[in-house]
């Protein structure tokens, strides 16, 4: 893919041929539909939402995604230090 910068540079931050904006996109207008169409349903009903375990269902999502996050960070920097020490036992034997 060839990438016209411009004068400016703003052009390669602009343009939409050869982004992830499409899929993206594909995904979130829907959501954003969805989220629209309930609000203003509530909206205009005056219908109450319970939100009773809110706090509970999040502290656990928050638990999850944080054990996921640092799970794949200890093996994304396991991995970084396994190539690191391969790469030092290379240049050890060809000096």
């Amino acid at each position: 893919i060839y990438y016209d910068s411009g004068k400016w540079g703003v052009h390669l931050v602009c343009h939409l041929r050869g982004t992830v904006f499409w899929k993206a996109a594909a995904w979130a207008f829907p959501c954003a539909l969805v989220a629209v169409f309930l609000h203003q349903f509530r909206t205009r009903t005056g219908a109450s939402v319970g939100m009773d375990g809110a706090g509970t269902m999040w502290a656990s999502y928050t638990s999850v995604l944080g054990f996921l996050i640092v799970f794949r960070n200890n093996q994304a920097y396991a991995r970084f230090w396994e190539g690191a020490t391969l790469i030092h036992q290379i240049r050890g034997e060809w000096f």
